[in-house]
């Protein structure tokens, strides 16, 4: 073939209707009625996760979350399970930076009775002291393993080192050894109390539901979920200076783990539909710069990668990859090269056009399940966002230019503002990252301490 198909007109991108109504008790709920398939998806968002965990008891939301299904109402764990196995449904807990989330979904038949197992959740944990020291042992084993896992440890140190030990985002969601052996099931149940209640949670209901039946169905599963007082919201600290430089040293390896992080922006930022895009040039998608670069080009890696952390707070703006240690400082070399590119190398029609195309298939793919419009609408929910942010996230896609994406880098993309965090065998890899210019590193263990 002489020349690559181009990119096509690309097929609207159609936000269903959705529902809008209270609980008796407040909760607000988003119901979008679906009937491709027989079933049903819920996304019970929680506006707090780790952020709301004080940094001496990071892990605490987390573990939460992870306990509330550990038997609840008249079941224990094991008959919790197997119910929800009688029923076909699956029910997941987890929590994140922003927000922790139940997520339920059935087949349509047996949704109201899943529901059901879900005020339980709720309502009704059992947070007993055996489940909870089962549900510990297994998240300290995990916190011990994470110290030999690269790409875990490249995480837990970018945020320390950015973000600062005070700052919300700078622990990890699962918490730190020593954190966790300050916590308490006592500890556990007070978060519950204060932060899972439904002034402080939204509830997104997507698929072949009895639309007549879903809200009386609801107030009887959820009514009963009473409001109670919150904790006081803390200071969020400046973020800490920053070295340049860092290694988590690991002898011998063959591999090292490099990760640039600068600031970034914001959930709600204007900004955010653009900056999408850019990163979708960078490092967003397979056929980016970055992995252009580094492994079609160099052969330096498998996979090259960038993205934005788009939280309530300012996150951050992060490239990675994992190369070969003889190519750490050539790797280094040449993603500082890219971030600068991007204000000195216009962006193309094609790598435009891409970047539009691939952004708005995602929109789609969220809006195509029902698990995925559930978690849409979930998030949109989280964050305080109108019920028609795809339509404006896509309207905003359609209107950004190449021109307007090279003016948005050169205004909030700064190669030396960048820290770089690099898991890896320090005698091999420090001496060429000096050649490159870059000051002594930061020595920091596999916690982000400081050696």
């Amino acid at each position: 073939m002489e020349h690559p198909p181009a990119v096509g007109p690309l097929p609207p991108v159609i936000v269903p209707a959705v529902e809008q109504f209270r609980l008796s008790n407040g909760l607000p709920v988003v119901a979008i009625h679906r009937e491709v398939a027989p079933i049903v998806s819920m996304a019970l968002m929680v506006r707090s996760g780790s952020a709301a965990d004080r940094p001496e008891l990071a892990g605490l939301a987390s573990l939460t979350a992870e306990m509330l299904d550990e038997g609840a109402g008249a079941r224990d764990a094991l008959a919790f399970a197997d119910a929800l196995e009688h029923l076909g449904a699956d029910l997941w807990l987890g929590s994140g930076r922003d927000g922790s989330q139940l997520s339920v979904q059935s087949p349509r038949e047996t949704f109201f009775e899943a529901l059901d197992m879900a005020g339980d959740v709720l309502i009704r944990p059992r947070l007993a002291e055996g489940d909870w020291q089962r549900v510990l042992s297994d998240r300290r084993t995990s916190a011990v393993q994470r110290r030999d896992q690269p790409e875990a440890v490249v995480s837990v140190v970018s945020d320390r080192l950015f973000f600062g030990d005070e700052h919300p985002y700078g622990h990890p969601v699962e918490g730190f050894l020593r954190t966790l052996d300050r916590l308490s099931l006592e500890a556990v149940k007070r978060f519950h109390a204060s932060f899972w209640v439904p002034s402080n949670a939204f509830v997104a209901v997507a698929g072949a539901f009895d639309a007549k039946a879903l809200r009386d169905r609801l107030e009887q599963a959820l009514g009963a979920w009473r409001p109670s007082p919150g904790e006081e919201t803390r200071p969020v600290p400046p973020l800490p200076a920053r070295p340049r430089l860092c290694i988590v040293d690991r002898p011998a390896a063959p591999q090292s783990v490099v990760r640039l992080v600068a600031p970034g922006t914001d959930r709600l930022s204007p900004d955010r539909p653009g900056l999408a895009m850019l990163n979708a040039v960078l490092g967003g998608s397979f056929t980016s710069r970055l992995n252009f670069n580094l492994r079609e080009k160099h052969g330096y890696t498998y996979g090259a990668a960038s993205s934005f952390a788009f939280l309530r707070l300012p996150g951050t703006f992060a490239a990675r990859a994992s190369v070969f240690a003889e190519s750490t400082a050539a790797s280094v070399r040449e993603m500082l090269a890219e971030l600068t590119g991007l204000h000195e190398q216009p962006i193309t029609a094609e790598e435009h056009a891409k970047a539009q195309a691939t952004l708005l298939m995602r929109v789609a793919e969220g809006l195509s399940t029902t698990g995925g419009l559930a978690a849409t609408f979930g998030e949109l929910g989280l964050y305080g966002l109108p019920l028609d942010d795809p339509n404006r996230f896509v309207a905003a896609l359609e209107a950004t230019t190449a021109d307007d994406l090279r003016a948005l880098a050169a205004r909030t993309i700064d190669p030396g503002a960048a820290t770089i965090v690099i898991v890896g065998d320090r005698a091999t890899i420090e001496g060429p990252l000096r050649e490159l210019g870059l000051p002594e590193p930061v020595i920091c263990d596999a916690d982000g301490d400081r050696i």
